[in-house]
């Protein structure tokens, strides 16, 4: 049955044959990439898989480039019992100033920039004195800002002590922003560590915060995930074999392919981030998979041939010559899942496609080269205990083939039935996403943007950027006018100071002290006139306060309000609407669906690749209902659990796929070596699943071990990936010890008919 694998199996044979050899090329290749592991950069920029070519994404980096970087102000949210005394506020101006003239930061905003204007002369002044006297005072000039300003609320909470320090960031949006941008943020902490009360209790929100928060997860994540994950799954092959050198050689596989992998990824100068953080731990658990059904089938050997280093080697042979084709097809049949990321649009998921296919090979490769050759060293030093394994459990086989064998027909025709009304379920998820729940769990960017949207009603922001009707920005009445109009139609629908728009602020004075304002505003520092007037003076912006947390169905709904809200006006359709809620909204709703229909293709392009590899169509029939089932019944329960999916989701069950696809071809491999012999179908399928049962249900284990590390992941999507791959694999375990037997018995059983009804 060699055929399946197209011959790539050999390179087992010859890496046996030849040990000095290749024992030379592993070393040279794994120190190789070793030298590139301090290499390695990760990235926390969660915009990063998003198309460079998006309009909307173009539209935000416009925003950015000729308003401020808005997407780079870091939230100071500060609170403390006496928060609002003279006292406290004392110290919260003072720490606004020490962040003032703190390198790196370009603008501060809190309550203390908010200015008391007379509207009888237009005269502009602090609405604070320069000192405050009393705590009474300090209460009164709190309740009056609230009162008299609708902003002011965006900037302090009475009831939960708490206030807003907006700090911007100086670092532009050119390559290399992200560094700055931590770097600049680094010196805001310890400005803040240095210079705030020690009760007042500071949190930080904003997407620099988040990014950091996700970087340093990830990191700390590559070196845990690898780790633990090996050790785990070196537990389990030990309690499966009961004997250390076999753990240890199933743990070879594993070990290599890690090194390669994270190496791999400083050679090619490609940052992990908080998607492809699961590529290594992917390789790794492939690595273990079918490294402990080859080993496996050579201890099985083993045990039945006389205990001698000839006949070892022989057995180890005859194992890569049973087992490595359906390893080489496993490895095709996973890759081809990762591959299906290439088809979309998001050049990052295009990176994530073709490094996955790299490191799925390494695990092959680490399998098919690194386990013989200390394979070999083992029989050398007579390391293996080979009566000390006993996992066959007999009795569990019979059983299974007994159920199928009586009841092929019923159970095919209910997998099918059920696969066909799952495929319903498929059709009604939505797609979902919400970036808080992307952030690690224990980290304090997480509670500091849930406390954001709480209790200030949100720090995203949504910007519509309003074409002037004429030269001379702001100056000109006619552009006031404009600004005006759309800010009247946001404040109708949007109340309690959600919309900022500084006609808003205008609209209460009359014209002699409105031309004493514009004169200040004029003059007033460029950060800060960009802050509303685009450069060139050709837009003016409003802003629209939103929570961090809505979803992107929120998102997505939202945006079609605003545009049918505007649409009322006659160049509604030039007013242009960005921010990065509408960002996440708009693109991950298309990257969503874009990998949904990835993971259909996957799913029929791998069955597919079944019956080429075994030149048989009867095989892509038998597989299609047992892999298609688990991934089914997995987004069932999701849509039971709320009816969204998210990327996270998605990518789980196109990586499950791949992995729980590898089960039939094992399965497929051994009935047809087992037919090929001249057995019968009944007795080819039975021999089959006595063989290569006892190595899946050993390999799920160990995947699932190794997988189990993924759950102790500080970044909420890699213990949803962990989960969603743990649960797949074991409901794919009895698919396809169940439902592919039965369908090739059921299946046989209507072809047989077909040509004696034919003769």
């Amino acid at each position: 049955m060699s055929k399946i694998g197209f011959g790539f199996e050999r390179i087992g044979l010859v890496a046996l044959d030849r040990p000095r050899l290749f024992s030379a090329l592993l070393l040279v290749f794994t120190l190789v990439l070793a030298f590139f592991i301090p290499k390695v950069n990760f990235d926390g920029n969660v915009t990063s898989v998003i198309p460079r070519s998006s309009e909307n994404l173009i539209a935000f980096e416009n925003q950015k480039r000729d308003f401020r970087n808005f997407s780079r102000d870091v939230v100071l949210i500060i609170r403390s019992p006496r928060l609002f005394t003279a006292s406290g506020l004392e110290n919260l101006r003072d720490l606004q100033l020490d962040l003032a003239i703190t390198e790196g930061v370009s603008s501060t905003v809190s309550v203390f920039s908010l200015p008391r204007v007379d509207k009888t002369s237009g005269e502009i002044d602090n609405f604070f004195p320069e000192a405050i006297e009393s705590d009474e005072e300090a209460k009164k000039l709190i309740e009056e800002i609230v009162r008299t300003i609708p902003q002011a609320s965006n900037l302090v909470s009475i009831e939960k002590n708490a206030a807003v320090i907006l700090a911007g960031l100086d670092i532009g949006i050119d390559t290399g922003a992200n560094e700055k941008a931590f770097r600049a943020f680094a010196d805001l902490e310890k400005e803040v560590a240095a210079f705030a009360p020690e009760d007042f209790d500071i949190a930080y929100a904003g997407l620099t915060p988040i990014g950091l928060s996700i970087m340093e997860t990830l990191i700390d994540d590559q070196v845990k995930l690898t780790l633990f994950g090996l050790l785990l799954g070196a537990v389990v092959a030990l309690a499966f074999f009961r004997c250390p050198a076999s753990a240890a050689l199933c743990a070879v596989p594993p070990i290599f392919t890690s090194v390669w992998g994270i190496g791999f990824f400083g050679f090619m100068g490609v940052p992990i981030t908080y998607m492809t953080t699961i590529l290594p731990t992917l390789a790794l658990i492939l690595a273990y998979a079918d490294g402990i059904v080859l080993h496996h089938h050579w201890m099985k050997l083993n045990r039945a041939s006389e205990n001698t280093r000839v006949a070892q080697t022989e057995n180890l042979k005859a194992a890569i010559k049973r087992i490595g084709p359906a390893s080489a097809l496993t490895s095709f049949t996973t890759a081809l899942a990762v591959f299906s990321f290439s088809l979309s649009s998001s050049e990052s998921l295009v990176e994530f496609a073709y490094m996955g296919v790299v490191l799925v090979s390494f695990a092959f490769l680490s399998v098919i080269i690194a386990l013989p050759i200390f394979g070999a060293v083992c029989i050398r030093f007579r390391l293996l205990r080979l009566h000390a394994y006993k996992f066959d459990f007999e009795n569990l086989w019979q059983s299974l083939i007994q159920f199928f064998s009586r009841f092929p027909a019923a159970i095919a025709l209910v997998a099918i039935v059920a696969v066909a009304g799952l495929l319903v379920v498929h059709t009604k998820l939505e797609p979902d996403y919400r970036l808080t729940d992307y952030l690690p769990y224990d980290s304090k960017t997480r509670d500091a943007e849930r406390m954001a949207n709480d209790v200030f009603g949100g720090r995203s922001m949504v910007f519509f950027l309003v074409p002037t009707v004429e030269e001379g920005g702001l100056a000109s009445l006619r552009n006031r006018e404009r600004l005006g109009e759309v800010t009247q139609l946001l404040e109708s629908k949007y109340e309690d100071g959600r919309i900022f728009s500084l006609i808003s602020v205008l609209e209460d004075f009359d014209a002699r002290s409105q031309a004493r304002i514009l004169g200040y505003l004029e003059n007033a520092p460029d950060e800060m006139r960009r802050g509303y007037q685009s450069k060139d003076g050709s837009q003016l912006m409003i802003s629209l306060r939103v929570s961090s947390g809505q979803s992107i169905g929120e998102g997505s709904q939202l945006l079609l309000e605003l545009e049918q809200y505007l649409s009322s006006l006659p160049y509604g359709d030039q007013v242009t609407i960005t921010g990065f809620p509408i960002l996440l909204a708009t693109e991950f709703t298309i990257m969503i669906n874009e990998l949904r229909t990835s993971l259909l293709i996957a799913a029929l392009l791998g069955i597919c690749l079944i019956g080429i590899a075994t030149r048989s169509f009867f095989y892509c029939a038998v597989a299609a209902i047992p892999n298609l089932f688990p991934i089914l019944v997995m987004e069932f329960l999701i849509y039971l659990n709320g009816g969204d999916i998210d990327v996270t989701e998605v990518i789980a069950l196109t990586l499950a796929f791949g992995i729980a696809i590898d089960n039939a071809v094992h399965v497929i491999n051994l009935f047809e070596a087992e037919r090929s012999e001249g057995k019968g179908v009944h007795t080819a399928l039975s021999k089959a699943i006595l063989e290569v049962g006892p190595a899946l249900l050993g390999s799920t284990l160990i995947i699932c071990s190794a997988t189990l590390v993924m759950l102790t992941s500080g970044l909420p999507i890699l213990p949803a990936i962990g989960t969603l791959i743990i649960a797949i694999l074991f409901i794919a375990l009895l698919t396809n010890l169940i439902i592919l037997p039965a369908n090739i018995l059921s299946y046989q059983r209507v072809l047989r008919l077909n040509r004696l009804s034919s003769e």
